[in-house]
């Protein structure tokens, strides 16, 4: 396994987020997330839930909830990208990110659920359902796929500068061998 090199344990979080964020696959992440926004305040503006039983409405008004979860959700993304594209420091809320990274996965947990029930329940908006399997779906792509994509390709960027590190380390060490006297060998 390749030790870490000084680069790699100093670069913080502010600077991770600025490189990840403005990568190909960083923006097209970033454009998504923006998309399944704007699909999902369009959806809770104009759907409101209605159904035929208070125990569907119940249901519908889940549906609803676990929505607008993922609209603070995906504003928390939007403004996170937005920090790493005017390169922002933020890595003094790092614990806040972690324990919002955690909720994310929670949030992930209830809506499937959320969305188990509602599939039994008949009588919601179908929209809203539709909207909130796309959110759960592209959230799991993302966190499944994307983010380690992002991650190794950050790992890539730096890997060029790595090496001339190394280089430059080897040819001051050339270089202080050769000023050193040098010994015969003896056959």
């Amino acid at each position: 396994m390749k030790a870490r090199t000084e680069c790699e344990v100093s670069r913080t979080m502010s600077e991770a987020m600025s490189s990840n964020v403005r990568t190909p696959l960083g923006c097209l992440t970033a454009l998504g997330e923006l998309n399944v926004l704007g699909v999902l305040i369009y959806v809770v503006v104009t759907e409101q839930p209605h159904a035929d039983s208070d125990a569907t409405l119940s249901q519908c008004w889940q549906v609803v909830w676990a929505m607008r979860a993922y609209i603070g959700y995906f504003l928390f993304a939007l403004v996170l990208n937005t920090c790493g594209l005017v390169k922002a420091h933020v890595s003094k809320f790092a614990v806040v990110i972690a324990v919002l990274g955690l909720l994310a996965i929670a949030l992930l947990i209830w809506a499937v659920c959320v969305l188990a029930s509602g599939l039994a329940a008949a009588g919601c908006a179908p929209r809203a359902y539709e909207a909130l399997s796309g959110a759960v779906c592209f959230h799991v792509v993302e966190m499944c796929c994307l983010a380690p994509l992002e991650a190794r390709g950050g790992q890539r960027a730096r890997a060029p500068s790595d090496r001339q590190g190394e280089r430059k380390l080897r040819g001051r060490e050339q270089r202080r061998l050769s000023r050193s006297p040098r010994r015969r060998r003896v056959h």
